[in-house]
């Protein structure tokens, strides 16, 4: 979905490119200096608009803009009707009115005035969020908005614009968050509602909206995990095949660390939950809540993290609670396949991917830890290794270092050490110890493996 919320920054770009040009082609000797350095006046359209707006604003009306989501602005611009000519879009709340005091009001410019031509009208104090999308094949967009009733209490509508004519296509009474996406791959949008369970309704549970008849009806709805706490993050991204679906995580209330990953796809034109476990009331992805979903190939496929512990090792410090990130990616079918591993150090923000070597043989690989805060030296290693049998000595073969003390940078070279990466206050390196396993490790690899942790998918 478009981002559309341009406010009013292209009209006054407008204005100033217009005044530069009078300003080069009519020449500088026919000015004044007073004329040369005034202001370019403001375009018709823009003083019309603004004319509008202040005398909304003197019937007692005052701004009242989205506060999540993506449109944000107090006033936005859009074509809602597809026509080709942008309407303004203003948000607004009525102090005098005892009912319905949220008010959206469309203006539309008519090549003198700009005039209000119609007016989305809602209850409660405020506007949550709101989402312009086509849930049908014409060109007109709609308004999905998510009304504040009071406090954490929200209720959802989607409008249509029919000339000067608002036409409510579907109201859900609460919701907790939603998602406007194309689920179904028809190149239009859809909407689902997530609802948690209150005191008043029991049950988490996901509702789909489509296009049919003309209007937005709901299609079916879908349980999601019990035993949740507060939806941290939705992810719409794709399955395998590029099957698009939302993911929404959120963590296990009785369970430390963990999360789990309800995944949303449209099969057979219903909105099914791939992962759902029907005897246990909880989808199948308990993952760690302290490693993000990520496409961690770079194959466009959301993959989720399942945590692997490494063997622990008397022989080695700090050698226990080492994991690994076991990356699956889904189908539809809601079928787990892994791409791979990676360690993740949190601690110090950075993850490297295991090469298959590595991956085919987690059972003789060991981690520990080192860290130094000394003078000018601050680091943090994590050295890797690798034993035979439980009864061998480790064999450190690979460490990396993350140092941000004055001398980060001459630490970073020391010895055998190579660069990974710099930033402007840490510098990562390695060094390769010994070669343990079938084929030689290299500088490169280590490279081309080491990565930052970051924030790739946001949330809605």
């Amino acid at each position: 979905m478009e981002n559309i919320a341009r406010g009013f920054g292209r009209l006054w770009a407008a204005v100033l490119l217009t005044a530069a040009a009078l300003l080069v082609l009519s020449g500088c000797g026919l000015r004044s200096p007073e004329e040369l350095y005034a202001l370019p006046r403001l375009s018709a359209e823009y003083e019309s608009l603004q004319s509008a707006l202040e005398g909304l604003q003197a019937q007692g009306y005052e701004y009242a803009a989205p506060t999540a989501g993506s449109n944000t602005q107090s006033v936005q611009l859009l074509d809602l009707d597809g026509d080709g000519v942008d309407e303004a879009i203003a948000y607004f709340r009525d102090t005098a009115a005892e009912e319905k005091a949220m008010k959206i009001c469309i203006l539309r410019f008519d090549g003198e005035n700009y005039e209000r031509i119609a007016t989305i009208e809602g209850d409660g104090d405020g506007i949550s969020s709101v989402a312009y999308c086509q849930l049908n094949d014409t060109p007109a967009k709609e308004a999905v908005v998510g009304w504040r009733i009071a406090g954490s209490v929200y209720s959802i509508s989607a409008y249509s614009l029919d000339g000067g004519n608002v036409i409510e296509l579907f109201s859900a009474p609460s919701y907790t968050r939603y998602q406007v996406r194309d689920m179904d791959q028809d190149n239009q949008s859809e909407i689902v509602v997530l609802q948690l369970a209150t005191a008043e309704e029991g049950g988490n549970r996901a509702t789909y909206y489509d296009w049919q008849d003309d209007t937005v009806m709901a299609v079916n709805t879908v349980a999601l995990s019990g035993g949740i706490g507060p939806i941290q993050s939705i992810a719409y991204s794709n399955l395998v095949s590029n099957v698009p679906a939302l993911f929404i995580t959120a963590p296990l209330q009785d369970t430390a660390n963990q999360a789990v990953t309800d995944i949303l796809a449209v099969r057979d034109g219903m909105l099914v939950n791939i992962t759902m476990d029907d005897d246990t009331g909880v989808s199948g992805t308990q993952h760690l809540n302290t490693v993000a979903a990520k496409d961690i190939d770079s194959d466009s496929v959301l993959e989720l993290p399942f945590p692997r512990a490494l063997p622990a090792s008397d022989k080695l410090d700090n050698s226990d609670s080492f994991y690994v990130v076991d990356w699956r990616r889904y189908a539809s079918s809601g079928r787990a396949v892994s791409v791979g591993y990676t360690y993740h150090d949190l601690a110090d923000g950075w993850y490297l991917s295991l090469p298959g070597e590595w991956s085919a043989d987690l059972n003789r690989l060991l981690l520990s830890r080192r860290d130094t805060n000394l003078g000018a030296t601050v680091e943090w290693s994590i050295t890797f290794c690798r034993r035979e049998t439980e009864v061998d000595d480790p064999v450190p073969f690979l460490t990396i270092s993350k140092n941000t003390g004055s001398n980060r940078a001459s630490r970073g070279e020391m010895g055998e050490r190579f660069l990974l990466l710099e930033t402007e206050d840490a510098v990562y390196s390695a060094e390769i110890l010994s070669q343990p396993w079938y084929t030689e490790l290299e500088e490169q690899t280590i490279q081309d493996n080491f990565h930052l942790i970051t924030t790739d998918w946001s949330t809605d």
